[in-house]
């Protein structure tokens, strides 16, 4: 193992955490998950796997909760019966226990395109038989870290910190713009190496590829994709709260900042799954149009997508060499996606992932067996149904959640509602190019905030037994504590 230099100060960071308490940790926690082509730490022992800033951060955010009981406490209680929490950690053990015996069970039995890693960093390109690996072992590792992530951010959301949460994920968001704005400067200038630095994970970077004319944003990711499918949670969380209006101005800003860069991105999964979130929210819109109560926000997004974007584009047909450079781009992309050398590789990943599910009797193959080019077919042939159906309860837990929020606040509504559709986002980018069964940090950050704000505020055990005077004391004393933000 070694440590790059990114490193040393992610351990600074992790140790300021523990000693400045929950605030700093899930601050950092947030800015972290921008850092997608870091590494903290280098393992070669384990197939040239990298360890992401964010990762390593996951284990002080852990720590500093556990050395705060009311804060274990809530931890502990977000993953309990019968909330989205309990479904998330079914399907996160019932896959840890998979990566062990599964693909020893099924060894040989069927060809499959491997997850792990050369020490050059490098997927196979050919298929193999099934088999253990690496990435068995590394798959576990994360996917508990995403566990631990989801269980502490949802505990913090029931314990007051809701609303700060939700402010370091618009600042994230504005964060990322900023990045995708630096890369493109970057590469106009010639010195696209100055973001080594947050580039020194052991992946295929593609950080300076153009499609007719337009640079590939990829900004601290590896690829246009992965910058997309962030992108595009970020613009569904911080979207919802300025149609909500709960930090209206700010997150009406991050929106405005975000959104133009997932056009630019050049992403075909950012544009399908983009055009996805796009009807959910319009259908979101005319429901409140319909049923109330609308506000100017609604309105406003329903003139904008319904009226002056179609008035744009006409406009934009009329200027020749406009339209057929964006046709061109958008022919490349998505409807031409397919039969590119990358969309072949892709379908054959699929392929032989669906083929793997059928040859293992359903079973799956195992956590971290098979890559495939969609979460869909990941989730089947590497977890199985059983791992699937998990995860469909977790996500239906997840969705109905604002539904049933009973408990009169309207901002913390509004913040689990927004956090509930950057995870839908998240899910739809992973179902049309996700490799693997892990969804990462920023989806249990914010599948958390969603489960940890459309729960019951939680009741520290020692407090049940207080009188109800100091009772009251306490809750205004928490109050005090708790981060508060003045809704414009």
């Amino acid at each position: 193992m070694s440590i790059e230099p990114i490193g040393f100060i992610v351990l600074l960071l992790g140790v300021l955490s523990m000693l400045n308490g929950a605030r700093f940790a899930i601050t950092a926690l947030c800015l972290s998950t921008l850092l997608g082509a870091a590494a903290a730490l280098q393992l070669p022992a384990l197939g040239g796997s990298s360890i992401q800033p964010s990762h390593l951060l996951v284990l002080f955010l852990v720590m500093t909760a556990l050395l705060r009981p009311v804060q274990t406490q809530a931890m502990l209680a977000s993953i309990a019966y019968p909330g989205p929490g309990f479904w998330f950690a079914c399907y996160i053990l019932f896959s840890v226990v998979s990566s062990f015996f599964l693909p020893r069970i099924f060894a040989g039995a069927t060809l499959v395109y491997s997850s792990a890693r050369d020490p050059s960093g490098m997927m196979s390109t050919i298929a193999a038989p099934l088999a253990p690996g690496s990435s068995n072992l590394s798959q576990s590792v994360y996917l508990l870290g995403d566990l631990a992530c989801f269980a502490v951010v949802a505990g913090l959301a029931r314990l007051g910190y809701g609303r700060f949460i939700a402010l370091q994920l618009i600042l994230a968001s504005i964060a990322c713009f900023a990045f995708a704005l630096i890369d493109l400067a970057t590469f106009q200038i010639g010195q696209a190496d100055v973001l080594d630095i947050i580039r020194n994970a052991n992946y295929t970077m593609h950080t300076a590829e153009t499609i007719h004319g337009f640079k590939r944003i990829v900004g601290p990711f590896p690829e246009a994709s992965m910058y997309g499918a962030v992108a595009l949670a970020y613009f569904a969380f911080t979207l919802m709260l300025w149609l909500e209006r709960v930090q209206g101005r700010m997150a009406g800003l991050a929106s405005l900042l975000i959104g133009p860069t997932i056009v630019l991105c050049t992403s075909t999964t950012a544009y399908v799954a983009g055009a996805f979130i796009v009807c959910m929210f319009v259908l979101f819109c005319l429901k409140r149009l319909i049923d109330g109560p609308a506000t100017n926000p609604h309105v406003a997004f329903l003139a904008i997508t319904l009226f002056f974007v179609p008035c744009a584009i006409t406009a934009l047909s009329l200027v020749p060499d406009a339209w057929n450079s964006i046709a061109g781009l958008l022919t490349t992309t998505v409807s031409d996606k397919l039969q590119s050398q990358s969309g072949e590789e892709r379908t054959a990943w699929n392929t032989l992932a669906l083929i793997a599910f059928v040859d293992t009797a359903t079973f799956g193959a195992g956590l971290g067996t098979v890559r495939a080019s969609s979460f869909i077919a990941a989730l089947l042939s590497n977890v199985g149904l059983t791992g699937t159906v998990l995860f469909a309860l977790f996500t239906y837990s997840l969705v109905r959640a604002p539904g049933r929020y009973k408990f009169g606040d309207r901002e913390t509504h509004a913040i689990g509602t927004a956090a509930v559709m950057a995870s839908l986002a998240q899910i739809g980018s992973a179902a049309i190019s996700g490799s693997g069964t892990d969804l990462g940090l920023l989806f249990s950050t914010s599948a958390g905030l969603a489960a940890g704000c459309l729960a019951a505020p939680y009741v520290p055990r020692h407090r049940a037994v207080s009188s109800p005077a100091s009772q009251r004391l306490e809750a205004s004393a928490s109050r005090m504590r708790a981060p508060m933000f003045s809704t414009p």
